[in-house]
């Protein structure tokens, strides 16, 4: 399965010198993105993708159109500016299917929602669940992204990492011009 993923130039060398990278849970400050990244490996787990005591690795299937790679738009969306201009790859891969859970973006923001209230999982019922699982190619809409989650990137899938090339205006809002 062909997917993308962003990367810090750091997690990028420690895949290049191991061979493989993991996401520790330290990663997570924030109890809340914890609980949500949580309760999605347990999710892996359901799926038969076991993630062990780290934090799943998130990436994209489709961005816009089915199989379509991420851009440097959908960086900005996801990552903040200390992150961009500490450095970000792009790392392309061709993964066993086996080893991927894919899941609808736009339902997974309003999961993330619940999480980011309460921390909890109390309001998440089974038809966003559905929702958010429900990757089928001909319910995929336009708009629609289909995110990944793996437990573990190895080297060995990789196909091209590259840099997020980022222009000195990706930083700031449009000027005004004088009519």
């Amino acid at each position: 399965m062909r997917l993308w993923t962003f990367q810090s130039i750091k997690s990028v060398q420690e895949l290049e010198s191991t061979g493989e990278l993991f996401v520790k849970w330290d990663r997570y400050q924030d109890d809340r993105w914890k609980a949500a990244y949580q309760w999605m490996s347990k999710q892996m787990k359901k799926n038969g993708i076991d993630c062990a005591a780290f934090a799943p690795i998130w990436a994209w299937h489709s961005c816009g159109e089915i199989g379509a790679a991420p851009t440097l738009t959908d960086a900005r969306y996801l990552l903040s500016d200390i992150e961009l201009e500490n450095g970000i790859k792009t790392i392309e891969l061709e993964c066993p299917t086996e080893i991927v859970l894919l899941s609808n973006y736009s339902v997974w923001t309003e999961l993330l929602d619940l999480f980011l209230v309460d921390k909890t999982q109390q309001k998440i019922d089974k038809k966003l669940v559905n929702q958010l699982f429900d990757t089928q190619p001909e319910n995929f809409r336009p708009y629609d992204s289909i995110q990944a989650t793996l437990a573990v990137l190895k080297k060995e899938w990789v196909i091209d990492i590259r840099p997020l090339e980022l222009k000195p205006n990706d930083f700031s809002f449009p000027k005004n011009k004088a009519v």
